[in-house]
């Protein structure tokens, strides 16, 4: 049997299932329970998210909470997955270290953005009075939660069977649909931009979802900095108010140097 630190197996490019893993996903009706799972996991982590107000992960850890016991319970209502089960398919078992390095590396990289831009710019940097206390929710609600979700949940399910560019890029489609309320809550250019991003780092995150050993901590880790470091830095002076795009660019070109990383010779395609 498998060891729980073991990467999956893969053939031809393909993971292919065993007992840990989740079945894949190929008639309407593994479409339809995996779509509807998304949807109202998703509905329900954006409606936490604002009836709590934590826009910085104010209350994140609660936020984050609620979205993986509501993915564990998807897993068992739409796809008979005990918890246990669930847990390891969803990428919260143990990771292996090479995800976290490639993550921790091209984190540094692309905080040396910010001294960069800060000495262009001539704009001085500081940081939210608060912002320790604000970490540990970003890292729960923008970190784990979202890719528990989109990693673990929706890419990890389209993944069995498939290439990581095919799982990877049908993984794109319902990610954009279930964003699509942004602009109806956002400006039109900042709402096609936000998805924009993440429809670049897609693929990156996926690829650290995969060297990680199918789990979520190193994805987690590289969209809590992307996400979180607008929201705990103050520029002022200089150019300062033109940060965000500067990171944005940065945080959608940078994350493709893990794939200097390889995945298995057979995981290629």
């Amino acid at each position: 049997s498998r060891s729980r630190r073991e990467p999956p197996r893969h053939h031809a490019g393909r993971r292919v299932t065993d007992p840990a893993d989740p079945r894949p996903i190929a008639g309407r009706s593994d479409w339809l329970r995996l779509l509807v799972g998304l949807g109202l996991v998703f509905a329900l982590f954006q409606w936490c998210a604002f009836a709590l107000g934590s826009n910085r992960g104010e209350s994140g850890l609660l936020v984050g909470t609620v979205v993986v016991v509501a993915l564990v319970a998807a897993q068992r209502l739409l796809f008979g997955a005990p918890p246990p089960l669930a847990l390891r398919s969803l990428g919260l078992g143990p990771p292996h270290w090479q995800g976290l390095f490639l993550a921790a590396a091209t984190v540094a990289l692309l905080l040396l953005v910010i001294p960069v831009f800060a000495r262009v710019a001539r704009a001085d940097v500081a940081l939210l009075p608060d912002w320790p206390w604000l970490l540990p929710g970003l890292f729960a609600q923008g970190g784990v939660a979202e890719e528990t979700l989109f990693r673990g949940y929706l890419f990890g399910r389209l993944r069995v069977g498939r290439s990581f560019w095919r799982a990877a890029a049908l993984s794109t489609v319902p990610f954009v649909a279930v964003h699509l309320f942004l602009f109806v809550t956002m400006p039109w250019p900042i709402a096609a931009a936000a998805i924009m991003l993440s429809v670049a780092l897609a693929a990156p995150l996926a690829h650290l979802f995969e060297v990680g050993g199918s789990t979520v901590w190193a994805p987690a880790l590289l969209h809590f900095i992307v996400q979180g470091t607008v929201k705990i830095l103050v520029f002022t002076g200089g150019g300062g108010a033109t940060f965000p795009l500067w990171w944005m660019a940065a945080s959608a070109v940078l994350p493709w140097g893990v794939f200097v990383y390889s995945r298995p010779a057979a995981d290629q395609c």
